[in-house]
C-alpha cells in the first residue's frame, strides 16, 4: 500500500534529489527516505520536546512541488520523525540535504547499503515511570526479546 503527498521544496535541492536519485538508479522518494533514516541513524538530530512543530522559512518563487509515493511503513516513520524532531517533511528533507547529505553519499559509494526492511526494525515502547506515560523508540528489536532468544 502506498500513499502519495505532496510537499514543496527548493529548487536546488530539487536538482540534487533529481541528480542522486539516477545515479544510484532508485526513485526520489527512495532517496529521500533514505536519506532521512540514515540522518535518524547517524543522531544528527536530538529529539525536540516543549515545542511545536517548526516549518521552512517561506520565500516566494524559490520552491517546487514534490511529490513523494511511500509506503505505509515509511510514511508512519515520517509521521515518527515529524513528531519527535519537530520538524515538517520539507524541513526535514531540507535539513537532511544540508547537514546530512554529503556523508550519506559518500557511505553509500563506499558500500553497499540495500537493506530492504530500514523501516520494521524499530519499535516504540510504551510504560509508565514515575507515574508519567513515556514511551521509547528502539531501533531494531527490544533487548528483552533478544536476551529471550
Amino acid at each position: 500500500m502506498q500513499f502519495e503527498t505532496t510537499t514543496c521544496i527548493a529548487k536546488e535541492h530539487r536538482e540534487l534529489l533529481n541528480y542522486y536519485a539516477s545515479v544510484y538508479d532508485i526513485s526520489v522518494t527512495d532517496f529521500i527516505t533514505s536519506l532521512i533514516h540514515y540522518a535518524v541513524l547517524c543522531e544528527k538530530q536530538d529529539p525536540k520536546t516543549f515545542k511545536g512543530i517548526q516549518y521552512r522559512k517561506r520565500r516566494k518563487g524559490q520552491w517546487e512541488r514534490i511529490h513523494l509515493y511511500v509506503r505505509y511503513n515509511e510514511y508512519e516513520f515520517l509521521l515518527d520523525m515529524k513528531k519527535i524532531w519537530k520538524m515538517s517533511v520539507a524541513l526535514l528533507i531540507e535539513y537532511c540535504i544540508e547537514n546530512v547529505l554529503e556523508e550519506f553519499v559518500k557511505r553509500l559509494s563506499e558500500e553497499d547499503d540495500t537493506y530492504s526492511y530500514r523501516f520494521r526494525s524499530y519499535t516504540i515502547k510504551f510504560e509508565k515511570i514515575y507515574g508519567f506515560e513515556s514511551f521509547q523508540i528502539i531501533w531494531g528489536l527490544p533487548p528483552e526479546i533478544m536476551e529471550k532468544t
